[in-house]
């Protein structure tokens, strides 16, 4: 059992690396790029912040079914870190990992807006899509199964991996 979970694991990493690579390197030309492109710093870290509400949103939507299951449940209300539902403990760990990824995320967002040529900054947009996209798989294969999030996870983590990696490769070189 523990051979066919690694192996489904490995697989949801593979499909989410192969998604990434699409999304970062096929030649999409213009798509997400803002018109006109931002002329200095402020434009540039404003692009960024705009679509850091997607992470933002994926938060406040976890915080909010959290809440609501902390309200409905009289094992919970009082504010109780363990609670008997695997569901809710689920919850808490997505919004852990949604918080841990939004960060990681800000971090390199709004370093690649400072440092993508004008003409690559479409790929910011394609980034936060795709990190929505990957919060709510990560959230759905949560919930069916733990080895199910593994698709979900690497869509959202491997982009924000590879643009730090970039920026401290560039920012050392």
């Amino acid at each position: 059992m523990f051979r066919t979970m690694q192996r489904r694991i490995a697989l949801g990493a593979l499909a989410a690396l192969i998604v990434t690579l699409v999304v970062v390197f096929a030649p999409w030309g213009q798509i997400g790029a803002p018109h006109p492109a931002p002329a200095d710093a402020g434009e540039r870290l404003a692009l960024a912040a705009q679509w850091l509400l997607i992470p933002g949103l994926a938060l406040l939507v976890g915080v909010g079914v959290l809440s609501n299951a902390r309200f409905m449940s009289p094992g919970a209300i009082e504010g109780q870190r363990v609670v008997d539902s695997p569901a809710f403990d689920i919850n808490q760990r997505y919004n852990l990992n949604t918080l841990e990824q939004a960060a990681l995320a800000a971090v390199a967002w709004t370093g690649l807006s400072l440092t993508l040529p004008a003409d690559q900054l479409g790929l910011i947009p394609r980034l936060a899509v795709q990190f929505g996209v990957g919060r709510a798989l990560f959230w759905i294969g949560y919930l069916y199964a733990p080895w199910a999030r593994a698709f979900g996870m690497g869509l959202t983590s491997y982009p924000t991996a590879g643009a730090l990696v970039w920026l401290a490769w560039g920012a050392l070189t």
